[in-house]
C-alpha cells in the first residue's frame, strides 16, 4: 500500500526546520571520487580489512553532517543527535552529525516537503519513501555510492564476500543507491501478538481448553473461544473502556497478522515465484468477514479506526497499560509479569500468539511480513549531492560495517569508548559501559539491563542503531528474557513460508512512474473500503467483493503486478 513501509516503520512526521539543510547546488564538492583531500591523512579503512588500496581522507578539520530520520521516542533523549553512540562517532571522527527529526505524525509529507524545496540534509532515511530512488539518482538528489567504495572497503568486502548482500544492496543497473543494515545472522522477532492468558485462567477457573486442543491458541478457532472470554472479564470488572482485541486504525496490522492467517497478504506477496495481489485473493475476503463479525460482536474495540496516531507496536496505551486489553500487537518489553501493576493488586501473565490459521478452510501457514532476516532488512539511508564531503562522510560510515564499529551500532559504549564520560549512561548506572569483552572475546553485557535482570530497557536506543552498518546478532539471545525469546519464536513460527518479495526488487524509472500512479488510486480506494467492511457501514457480500475486486483491478492492479514480476526477474538475474 502507499504508506504500508511508513506504517511498517511507525510512520514519520513533518520536518520542522531546514537548519542544516544545504542546497545541492550550494555544495563545493564535485562529487567526483577521485577529488581526495588532503592534508593530515587518515586511511578510510580503519580496520585494513578492506580490499585494494585505501583512499586516505583528511580527518583534522572539524566537520559537520547533517542527517534527517523519523522520530524516535524513548526515556533517554529527545533528539538522536544525543544518541550516545552517535556521541562516540562524533568524538572519533572530529565531526558534529546533526539530526534533524519531525514531529511524529507525519513523515512521508516532511520527506514530500524536503524535496519539494531542493533542500536537503547530508543523509537521509528514506526507509518509509514511497517515490522512487532511482527517480533521486536521476533528478542528482542522491549520489551512487558504488563510485565511492574506495572509501569503503568493510562494506565492499561485506557486498564481496556474500551473494544474497550484493544482490539486494546493488541495483539491476550496478548502482547502489542506498545503504542498509546488514546482520551477522539472522534477527529475533521484537514484537509480535500478544494475549493476557491470565485472564483465560480465571474466567475457565484454572482450566483453559482450546479447541484445537493444543496448549496455546494456534487457529482463528481458538480466538473464538478466546474473545468472548476476555470481553466477558472486562464486562464483570465493570470497565467501560476495554478490548479484547485491537487493530490498527486502517484496519490491518503491517506484520500480515491475522491477514496471512486466511491465506492473503496485504500487499503483493510470491506464490511459487508468481507475483500476486493479495487484496483481490478469496483469503483477504475471509478475512474481512471474520472482522466485521468480531466488530459487530463488541470483540474489536469499538472505536479502532479513530486511533490514527496510535503505531502499531504501541496502540492504545492507556488500556493495553491499564489493563483493558485482551490481544493487541505487543513488544518483547511487554511479555511475561512486566505489565503488572501489584499497587492495584493486578498481576498479568501475557504471552506471545502464535499467527492464528484458518484450519478450517485449509489453511496450514502463516508467515509474518514484518519479520526481516539477515538479508531482508528494510532499512534505506542515502547521501544527498548536498554532501560537501562525501569522501569523509563514507568513511565514517564505513567503520560501522567493521566488527568493532558492530559491536557499538548494535550495543553501545564500552567505558574505555567514554561511557563513563557520558551523561545519559551515567544517569542510567551504565558508566561502566553496555558490555565488557572478556579476553576470549565473549560479550559480557552490564547488568543494569532488564535482560541481565536490572531496570534499564531498550539497550539499542543507547547504540547507533538508527545509522546504517553491521548489526551483530551474535549475542542476541542473551539480550532476551526467557518469556521474550518464547515469544520471538511463536512471532516467527511460520517463517519458512515466508513469501515476501526480495527487499533488493527494484523498478525502473519508467515502471514506477506508471506503478505509484495505479497505486495511488488503489491504495485511496482500498484503505476506505477495508473499514467500511470491517465496521458494517458497507456489507461485504458475494456482490459486493466482486465489485470491490473488478475496482481493483480497473484502478491498474493486474498491470503493476506485472511490473513486480518483471521486476522480480531482473533481481533474480542480477
Amino acid at each position: 500500500m502507499k504508506k504500508f513501509i511508513a506504517i511498517l516503520l511507525c510512520t514519520l512526521l513533518i520536518f520542522s526546520t531546514f537548519s542544516a539543510c544545504k542546497k545541492a547546488g550550494d555544495a563545493n564538492n564535485s562529487n567526483n571520487p577521485d577529488n581526495s583531500t588532503s592534508g593530515d591523512a587518515s586511511p578510510a579503512s580503519t580496520s585494513g580489512e578492506g580490499t585494494g588500496e585505501p583512499k586516505t581522507v583528511d580527518f583534522s578539520e572539524h566537520k559537520e553532517f547533517s542527517y534527517w530520520l523519523f522520530s524516535s521516542p524513548n526515556d533517554f533523549y529527545s533528539d538522536y543527535s544525543d544518541n550516545p553512540g552517535l556521541q562516540y562517532l562524533n568524538e572519533k571522527f572530529n565531526m558534529t552529525l546533526k539530526c534533524q527529526q519531525p514531529v511524529s505524525g507525519t513523515e512521508q509529507e516532511s520527506l514530500n516537503l524536503m524535496f519539494g524545496t531542493g533542500e536537503y540534509t547530508d543523509m537521509i532515511d528514506v526507509t518509509s519513501y514511497t517515490g522512487s530512488i532511482d527517480k533521486l539518482y536521476e533528478d542528482d538528489v542522491i549520489i551512487n555510492i558504488a563510485d565511492y567504495l574506495d572509501y569503503m572497503p568493510n562494506f565492499k568486502k561485506l557486498l564481496d564476500e556474500n551473494e544474497a548482500f550484493r544482490k539486494n544492496i546493488y541495483s539491476d543497473d550496478g548502482k547502489i543507491l542506498k545503504l542498509s543494515v546488514l546482520h551477522t545472522r539472522d534477527q529475533l522477532m521484537w514484537g509480535g501478538l500478544v494475549y493476557r492468558y491470565d485472564i483465560l485462567k480465571t474466567m475457565t477457573g484454572d482450566n483453559v481448553k482450546f479447541p484445537s486442543g493444543n496448549a496455546e491458541p494456534t487457529t482463528i478457532e481458538d480466538w473464538d473461544y478466546m474473545l468472548p472470554l476476555f470481553k466477558q472479564y472486562f464486562e464483570a470488572a465493570g470497565m467501560q473502556d476495554y478490548a479484547p482485541l485491537i487493530i490498527p486504525a486502517y484496519g490491518y496490522f503491517p506484520s500480515n497478522d491475522l491477514i496471512s492467517s486466511f491465506g492473503a497478504s496485504m500487499t503483493y506477496y510470491m506464490d511459487n515465484g508468481t507475483v500476486k495481489y493479495g487484496p483481490i485473493e478469496d483469503g483477504f475476503y475471509n478475512y474481512l468477514k471474520k472482522m466485521n463479525e468480531w466488530y459487530e460482536a463488541g470483540y474489536i474495540y469499538k472505536d479502532f479506526a479513530s486511533r490514527t496516531t496510535d503505531m502499531f507496536y504501541l496502540p492504545n496505551t492507556s488500556l493495553t497499560y491499564g489493563g483493558a486489553a485482551g490481544i493487541w500487537f505487543g513488544l518483547t518489553s511487554q511479555v511475561g509479569d512486566r505489565m503488572s501493576m501489584p499497587d492495584y493488586g493486578l498481576y498479568v501473565d501475557v504471552r506471545g500468539l502464535k499467527n492464528p490459521i484458518d484450519a478450517k478452510n485449509g489453511i496450514t501457514t502463516a508467515p509474518n511480513r514484518l519479520y526481516s532476516g539477515r538479508f531482508e532488512d528494510v532499512s534505506k539511508v542515502v547521501i544527498t549531492s548536498a554532501c560537501e564531503d562525501i569522501e569523509r562522510l563514507l568513511t565514517t560510515l564505513d567503520y560501522l560495517y567493521t566488527e568493532e564499529g558492530s559491536l557499538l551500532k548494535t550495543y553501545g559504549l564500552t567505558k574505555e569508548q567514554g561511557a563513563d564520560r557520558n551523561e545519559i549512561m551515567i544517569n542510567n548506572g551504565l558508566e561502566e559501559g553496555s558490555y565488557t569483552l572478556a579476553e576470549d572475546g565473549t560479550i559480557i553485557f552490564n547488568s543494569n539491563f532488564t535482560f541481565m535482570g536490572g531496570n534499564v530497557d531498550n539497550m539499542n536506543n543507547l547504540a547507533a542503531a538508527r545509522l546504517p552498518g553491521l548489526a551483530n546478532m551474535d549475542n542476541q539471545k542473551v539480550t532476551y528474557t526467557k518469556e521474550a525469546y518464547d515469544a520471538s519464536q511463536l512471532w516467527v513460527a511460520y517463517q519458512k513460508d515466508d513469501n515476501k518479495l526480495p527487499v533488493g526488487v527494484s523498478r525502473t524509472i519508467e515502471e514506477d512512474q506508471k506503478y505509484t500512479s495505479n497505486q495511488a488510486n488503489i491504495d485511496d480506494y482500498l484503505n476506505s473500503m477495508i473499514l467500511k467492511f470491517i465496521m458494517g457501514t458497507e456489507e461485504l457480500n458475494d456482490s459486493s467483493w466482486e465489485d470491490f475486486k473488478a475496482q481493483i483491478k480497473a484502478f491498474g492492479v493486474e498491470e503493476n503486478i506485472a511490473i513486480n514480476q518483471a521486476a522480480y526477474e531482473r533481481y533474480n538475474n542480477r
